[in-house]
C-alpha cells in the first residue's frame, strides 16, 4: 500500500516515513545513524530468513533492550520477545532503501570476514591478476556482486549523479558525486584483486566485453530500488594501474522537474513558458557538460505534455527520461540514423515542437534551422560557455548569420550552484575577497549573504540539492541586426547587454541575496572577468 501512496502523491521516501514514524510513535532514523551503532555479531544470533520475512534488523542491545530497525511501521516483534530474554524491544523506522543498505552492509561485512583467508601473495602479483568471475569460488563472485549493489544503494540514497571507481597502485578509491561535488565512500576497503573482480561485475551487468582491457568501453544497465527505476550509463577507462569505472545514474521514475523547481527567476520562467507557445523558431539551452541543460529542456517538454494540445517529438542520444504523451526517439549512429536524419523524418510527421538532444555538427544545425523555418518550434542544446558564445558556436558550424538572426528566439545559458540547506541556513559575514571582486567600488548598503551551518538533513555539508544559475538572451530586433552583421564576440556581448541580457552574475547575485546560494559559490560559477559588473555600451551594469 505504501508504494501506491508514494507513486500517486510523488512523496519522497524520507518525508513519508518520517510522517509514518510520527503517527506510530516511532523514531525515524537514517542508515548512517543505524550503521554507527550496528553490532554485526548480534545479527548472527537470529535466523536470517526470519529477519528477512519480518523486515527486521537487530542493531544493538542498550540497557537490556534490543534495538531493531525496520521499514514496516506495523511489524510485530512478539516472536523475538518470546525467543530472547530482552526486557523490551525498541523499533526504529527507516526507508526501504536504507533498510537494504543496512542489510547489505551486514552481508558484506560477514562475507568479507569469511574471505580474509585469501592468499596475500596473489594481491602482490599485480601483473598476474586473474578474473574473479572466472574463479570457481561462487562465494567470491557473490561477495563482489553484493559490494556493487551496496555501492549503488549508497549512491541512490545520497542522490548522487555519478559513481567513480578508481585504482591508484594498491589503493582503491570509490567516490560519488553529490550536488556536483565528489566525496569518498570510506567504508569500502577493497584490495586490488577485489577491484579487478568488481570491474568485471560492472562490465557483465552493463553487457561490456570483459576480455577487452586496452580500450575504453561503454555500456548501460538498469536497476530497481523499491518503485524507483534507474538507468546506469557505464564507462570503463584503462589506466596505469588497471581499469577505472564511471557510472552515471539517471532516475527513470516519476515526473521530471517542473519549471518552478528549476530555480529560474519568475521573469525568466514566464518568458520560457511563452517561448514554448510560439508558432516557430529556435530555442537553445547551452552550457558545459553537467550544467542541467537536459533538465531545463525536459521541464519544458513536461509542460507541453501536460497541456496536450501540441504534438511533440524528440530525438535524443540517449533518452535520459521517459515522458508520457511525448514521442521520443533515440539516434542510432551504428545503422546510419543520426540527429540530422531524424530531423528530416520528423517534419513529415506533423509535429508542432521538435526537441533535438544536441546540435553537434553542421548538418544537424542546418536541419534545425530548416525545421524552424517550416513552422516548428525547435528546442536543442549546445556546448558553449555563455549565451553570446552560443552565437559564435553557430557561426563556427557554418550556419548563415541571417538564418540565425531570423530563426533564433532565445538562448538560455546555465550553470548549477549548490543550494543552501533550508534546515540549517544562517546569515554569515561575506568573504571580503569575493566581495571586492563583485563590487570593485563598494557593496550595496545592507548587503547580506547566507550559508548552511551543517545538520543531519544535509549530512553536515551545509548544502542540499542544486539550483540553476541562468543567463538569458532574448532575441529582439536590435539583437537580430547585430547577429546579421556578425561582429566580433566582444562587441556582440556589449550589444546584448544594451538590449537587456540577463547575465549569470545578475542571476547568481539574486540567489545569494534571497539566501538560496552561498556567496562562496560565485567564483566557481563565474570567470574572473565576469565577477565585476560588465560594461553596457560604455556604461557599467549594476
Amino acid at each position: 500500500m505504501l508504494h501506491v501512496v508514494r507513486r500517486a502523491l510523488h512523496i519522497e521516501d524520507a518525508d513519508l516515513y518520517r510522517s509514518l514514524a510520527h503517527q506510530h510513535g516511532l523514531r525515524f532514523v537514517r542508515a548512517e545513524d543505524v550503521l554507527a551503532d550496528l553490532d554485526p555479531q548480534l545479527f548472527r544470533i537470529f535466523s536470517k530468513t526470519f529477519l528477512d520475512n519480518q523486515r527486521l534488523i537487530p542493531v544493538c542491545v542498550r540497557d537490556d533492550e534490543l534495538i531493531v530497525a525496520t521499514d514496516n511501521p506495523d511489524v510485530q516483534t512478539d516472536d523475538i520477545e518470546h525467543m530472547h530474554p530482552y526486557s523490551g524491544i525498541v523499533k526504529l523506522l527507516v526507508t526501504p532503501t536504507d533498510f537494504r543498505r543496512i542489510w547489505s552492509n551486514i552481508d558484506i561485512t560477514s562475507r568479507g570476514n569469511e574471505l580474509l583467508h585469501w592468499d596475500r601473495r596473489d594481491e602482490a602479483e599485480e601483473g598476474h591478476l586473474k578474473d574473479l568471475l572466472e574463479e570457481s569460488d561462487a562465494k567470491l563472485s557473490h561477495h563482489l556482486v553484493s559490494i556493487y549493489e551496496a555501492i549503488l544503494l549508497d549512491a541512490v540514497s545520497a542522490r548522487a549523479s555519478d559513481i567513480h571507481i578508481e585504482r591508484y597502485g594498491s589503493h582503491i578509491r570509490i567516490r560519488i558525486r553529490t550536488d556536483g561535488e565528489l566525496r569518498d565512500l570510506e567504508h569500502y576497503k577493497l584490495t586490488p584483486r577485489e577491484h579487478a573482480g568488481l570491474i568485471n561485475v560492472i562490465k557483465v551487468q552493463a553487457e561490456i566485453n570483459i576480455a577487452e582491457r586496452r580500450l575504453p568501453q561503454g555500456g548501460r544497465s538498469q536497476m530497481r530500488v523499491g518503485n524507483a527505476t534507474f538507468d546506469l550509463r557505464v564507462q570503463i577507462q584503462p589506466s596505469l594501474h588497471g581499469e577505472h569505472a564511471v557510472i552515471r545514474i539517471l532516475s527513470q521514475s516519476g515526473r521530471v522537474l517542473g519549471l518552478d523547481d528549476l530555480g529560474m527567476a519568475p521573469q525568466i520562467a514566464a518568458t520560457y513558458r511563452r517561448l514554448l507557445d510560439n508558432p516557430s523558431g529556435l530555442v537553445l539551452v547551452v552550457g558545459p557538460t553537467g550544467s542541467g541543460k537536459s533538465t531545463t529542456l525536459y521541464a519544458g517538454l513536461q509542460l507541453l505534455a501536460d497541456d496536450g494540445r501540441r504534438k511533440v517529438i524528440t530525438v535524443e542520444d540517449p533518452i535520459e527520461y521517459s515522458i508520457d504523451n511525448i514521442q521520443q526517439t533515440r539516434v542510432r549512429p551504428g545503422i546510419g540514423f543520426g540527429f540530422a536524419d531524424a530531423m528530416r523524418s520528423f517534419v513529415r510527421q506533423d509535429p508542432d515542437v521538435i526537441m533535438v538532444g544536441e546540435i553537434r555538427d553542421t548538418e544537424t544545425a542546418l536541419e534545425a534551422m530548416r525545421a524552424s523555418q517550416t513552422g516548428h518550434v525547435v528546442l536543442s542544446t549546445l556546448h558553449s560557455n555563455d549565451a553570446v558564445d552560443a552565437l559564435q558556436r553557430l557561426y563556427d558550424l557554418q550556419v548563415h548569420s541571417n538564418s540565425i538572426a531570423g530563426e533564433l528566439l532565445a538562448v538560455i545559458a546555465q550553470r548549477l550552484a549548490k543550494r543552501i540547506c533550508p534546515h540549517c541556513r544562517e546569515e554569515v559575514e561575506p568573504d571580503p575577497v569575493i566581495l571586492a571582486e563583485l563590487f570593485p567600488d563598494d557593496p550595496p548598503a545592507g548587503f547580506k549573504c547566507f550559508a548552511g551551518a551543517g545538520c543531519k538533513e544535509c549530512n553536515g555539508r551545509g548544502t542540499r540539492g542544486r539550483i540553476a544559475i541562468v543567463e538569458y538572451l532574448h532575441v529582439n530586433d536590435d539583437i537580430r541586426n547585430a547577429i546579421s552583421a556578425q561582429p566580433p564576440v566582444g562587441e556582440l556581448r556589449w550589444r546584448a547587454l544594451d538590449c537587456g541580457l540577463i547575465t549569470m552574475r545578475d542571476s547568481a547575485l539574486d540567489h545569494v541575496i534571497e539566501g538560496l546560494v552561498p556567496l562562496t559559490e560565485l567564483p566557481r560559477l563565474l570567470p574572473q572577468e565576469r565577477m565585476a559588473p560588465e560594461k553596457r555600451g560604455g556604461e557599467t551594469s549594476r
